[in-house]
């Protein structure tokens, strides 16, 4: 699993931008509501102070979470590239795939005027930080052009504003029983390897594909929200699974 800031399109993970050194700071700012009034607070954290894990407070009856990165830095052939793609998300050019243009319409947006909805990605799932967003400013300085007139250095400053999208919004558990715990898929993962890592058994994503209603784990993207089976609910659903069998 790559540990570098990396952010790409929910629709489209094949549109990304990948951080060639992690920025200097990361600042989480959100602001809730008590006693009819808002709050505001925040958060500031460098590469090597504690994680916060998964960002956000959809739900939560809370204004949106506003994630500003600060001098993150590109270097190499692909400077070039990664920045007009930043720039892109900020000034969207039409949807270019009919589930981004079906996402928009849902949300009540423009299609072709509506920022795309990305993930940002850093760091390892459990203590990282993954937040679903649009993007709201880019800040880009080219610190070092080649002979020829091509950027091979940049440094970024960019805000993100929290944007739950429709899948991630759904509970698959509504009302489920206690101890389940949460996991936004990112980038790669499917069930199988999920199951892996949570439970050491690749064949647990049939409780957990189960436990969340889903039909085809094929179906599943980065972004997505599931609920994992508590260790006891784990053997059930394995104890059940092997008595649907003996009883064909």
């Amino acid at each position: 699993m790559l540990e570098r800031l990396k952010i790409f399109e929910y629709h489209a993970p094949y549109m990304f931008v990948l951080f060639d050194h992690n920025p200097e700071a990361l600042k989480v700012s959100g602001r809730g509501r008590a006693g009819g009034r808002s709050q505001a607070s925040s958060g500031s954290l460098s590469p090597g102070g504690p994680a916060l894990g998964h960002l956000g407070n959809s739900g939560n009856g809370a204004d949106q979470t506003v994630v500003t990165v600060t001098k993150a830095r590109l270097v190499g052939p692909e400077t070039k590239r990664f920045c007009d793609t930043l720039l892109g998300w900020v000034r969207p050019a039409p949807a270019t795939s009919a589930a981004a243009a079906a996402e928009r319409a849902l949300s009540g947006g423009t299609v072709g005027a509506t920022p795309p909805v990305l993930l940002m990605q850093w760091g390892p799932p459990a203590a990282g930080f993954t937040f679903t967003a649009t993007m709201s400013q880019v800040d880009i300085q080219y610190v070092r052009v080649s002979a020829v007139g091509v950027p091979t250095h940049a440094l970024i400053n960019l805000s993100l504003k929290e944007e739950p999208t429709i899948l991630s919004m759904t509970n698959p558990t509504s009302g489920g029983r206690p101890g389940r715990a949460s996991h936004m898929l990112l980038a790669d993962e499917s069930l199988m390897s999920v199951a892996t890592k949570a439970f050491g058994d690749p064949n647990a994503w049939r409780a957990i594909a189960r436990v969340n209603g889903i039909d085809d784990p094929a179906a599943v993207r980065p972004g997505d929200t599931i609920y994992l089976p508590a260790r006891d609910e784990l053997k059930e659903l394995a104890e059940l699974a092997e008595l649907a069998g003996a009883g064909r």
